[in-house]
Formats: structure tokens, sequence, C-alpha cells
């Protein structure tokens, strides 16, 4: 493998993480080895003298791998702005792991989490394969994106109630709206609400029925974690 080979732009359908290939299982087993093995150890963590110094070295690695994605797609080049949903999940991880600002927890604990759960679950690689870095930049970055919120759930024990929950839906439902104009203008498909993503378009029979399903999905999601997490602290 050479270096152009891996920082560069050839992709093979056939050897990317396609729904249902073997990358895909392996993305899938990731998530959920991330989210067990980060509610194991976040306690440990968290009493840990060296505490904040992980928490400094995850966000200098998440702030790498958001301009390397964004660097690496200009040279194609291909447009890209940090306007995709893990990007705002990434940013509002940098500022908790940078404050630990309960305020934000409840934004970071349902964008990330479902976030990087749904992609590496749903992965949409535009077809880099095992021998480029973006194979492993997408299963690093969801990855991290998962242990951010569960960290602070499981080692600080964070919470989110009923109403913020409503509150975050509520955001994503107005995000969406500026968010489907930017898409129009720009000839982009942010947060994957103006058109059908390749892998999964043919589980839909036209846009109407997708994107009334992928705010019930949301919806739905966000209800599902928040019943697996709603347990009060322990004492």
């Amino acid at each position: 493998m050479t270096f152009a080979r891996f920082f560069g732009h050839d992709k093979n359908i056939n050897l990317a993480a396609t729904m249902f290939s073997i990358h895909h299982l392996i993305y899938a087993a990731t998530a959920v080895l991330t989210i067990y093995l980060t509610l194991k150890f976040a306690k440990m963590v968290h009493t840990s003298v060296h505490e904040k110094a992980y928490r400094i070295g995850f966000i200098v690695v998440l702030v790498f791998l958001e301009l390397s994605y964004h660097i690496h797609n200009w040279t194609y080049p291909r447009f890209s702005v940090p306007l995709n949903i893990c990007s705002f999940a990434l940013f509002m991880s940098i500022y908790i792991l940078a404050t630990n600002d309960k305020k934000i927890f409840k934004f970071v604990f349902f964008f990330g989490t479902l976030g990087g759960i749904l992609a590496l679950f749903l992965p949409t690689t535009l077809g880099y394969t095992y021998y480029n870095f973006r194979y492993y930049h997408f299963w690093l970055v969801h990855s991290m994106l998962i242990v951010v919120p569960l960290y602070y759930y499981a080692g600080y024990e964070y919470r989110v109630t009923y109403k913020d929950l409503i509150s975050v839906y509520s955001v994503v439902v107005l995000v969406t709206i500026p968010i489907y104009v930017f898409n129009f203008i720009f000839n982009t498909n942010y947060w994957f609400i103006n058109e059908i993503p390749d892998n999964v378009s043919t589980f839909f029979p036209n846009f109407i029925v997708y994107i009334v399903i992928w705010y019930f999905t949301v919806f739905f999601s966000m209800n599902l974690l928040y019943f697996f997490t709603k347990q009060k602290p322990s004492a």
C-alpha cells in the first residue's frame, strides 16, 4: 500500500463497507463493543488522576479527524463543510470534554450516541475501501462519538429527562429546515434529508415515504435510547 493510495481517492464498492458486507459486520460489531467497553470502564477512567489528560487527548484526536475529513474531501475536490449530523455531534463532544458542561449533555447524548451507532450500523462510506484512510476514519470517528456521551453518562452520571428529549427533537426538526435549503442551493445531502442515501435506497418506494420514516426513526431511536438509560444515578 502506497502513501498516495492510502490518502487518495480510488474507490471500489465491492471492497467498501456496503450493507450486509463483512465490513458492515465489522462496523456494527465495533459499535456494540464500544458501548460495552465504555460503560464498563467509564468509572475507572473518571476516577483516574489522568482523567483530564485523557479528555484533552480525545479533543486533539477529534479535531484532527474533523480537519482531515474536510481536507481529504477538498483534495478530491468535493464540496465539504461541517454540516453533517456527526460534525454537530463532534463539536458538541469537544465542548463537553473541554468544559464538563451539563447543559450541553442532552445534545451530546442524543446526537453523539445515535449518530455514532446509526452510522456504524448503516454505513455510507462513498466506496472507500480498507486501502484508504477514510475507511478507518469512519470507523474511528463514529466510535469516538459513541464513547463521549456514554462516558459522561456512566462516569459522570449525567442524565437526560424526557423534557430534554422533546427539546432536542424539536431542535432537530427546526434545524432540518435551513439544512434542507442549504442542500437545495449547493446540491448536497447533509443530514440525508434531500435525497435517499444509496445504501438504503432500495428500502423506500419514494422520497416522501423516506422522509416521513426519517423523522419517525429519529424520534423512535431517541425514545429507545431514553428508555434504556432513564435510570437514576447510583448513590
